[in-house]
């Protein structure tokens, strides 16, 4: 390494640094004068911008899926076959296990006769110690009713995810 290769790489990088900002400013007050005179639509959510062989730059909408875990705010529905007999650590495992939600650590919560209630919640020692019964309980044993809402929190997501619970049973008893 010599004095010459670090100066160019440092002549190279702050006018990259210093036109690159320049080039946001410049995007950014178009989008203000855009939106305070209503003359275009503005950019809806992403802009590609290429500097590599000239100037490039392409806008497009970003699309998300509805049911997205983390920007969505739509409860997802889980569906349970039989609620009787259906426990708690069950249902963490389709959280843990399943390629959907692909959580490590869920911690759960419901709203029960308005009081809020800890279900379970791995993370913290004393919270985990009191709540690990609920584990072999079912969903009835626990209180929860088709379509209650759990509220799930873990690590791999920046926001609380919303289960709404559909329980599945059949009116037809088979003899």
């Amino acid at each position: 390494m010599t004095y010459r290769l670090v100066q160019g790489v440092v002549k190279h990088i702050i006018p990259a640094v210093a036109s690159t900002n320049a080039v946001i400013a410049g995007i950014c007050a178009t989008e203000v004068f855009k939106i305070a005179t209503s003359c275009c639509i503005p950019l809806n959510n992403y802009l590609v911008f290429n500097d590599v062989d000239g100037i490039y730059s392409y806008t497009y909408e970003a699309e998300k899926k509805d049911n997205c875990l983390v920007c969505s705010q739509k409860p997802l529905i889980l569906d349970i076959k039989d609620p009787h007999s259906f426990k708690l650590k069950q249902l963490i495992d389709i959280l843990s296990e399943s390629a959907e939600y692909q959580m490590k650590n869920p911690g759960l919560t419901t709203v029960i006769d308005g009081k809020n209630k800890t279900l379970y919640m791995s993370t913290i020692k004393s919270i985990e110690e009191r709540t690990r019964v609920n584990l072999d309980k079912t969903l009835v044993e626990l209180g929860i009713k088709d379509g209650q809402d759990i509220l799930v929190a873990d690590v791999t997501s920046p926001t609380t995810v919303v289960l709404k619970l559909k329980y599945l049973t059949s009116d037809v008893e088979m003899s």
